[in-house]
């Protein structure tokens, strides 16, 4: 039995800690937008398909960087 096995495994082992969500992010950010009323809708911006398509251009043409090497800085940033 496959359940049997893993929790021959894992014995006397400690627990990995559990995860708290969002614990990192300024409380501003932590809780969930309003939701939108329905009476509202979505405006349609044509230049924001534009701009993105624009920034992925320019990151695609970016010349290529080595990682730098654990332990090392980034020159560059």
């Amino acid at each position: 039995r496959p359940h049997d096995r893993w929790s021959a495994r894992t014995m006397g082992r400690p627990q990995l800690p559990k995860r708290r969500v969002q614990e990192h992010l300024v409380p501003q950010l932590r809780d969930a937008p309003a939701p939108r009323r329905d009476d509202e809708e979505a405006l349609h911006d044509p230049g924001l398909m534009a701009a993105f398509q624009r920034g992925i251009g320019l990151a695609e043409n970016q010349p290529e960087r080595a990682a730098p090497l654990p332990g090392q800085s980034d020159p560059q940033r």
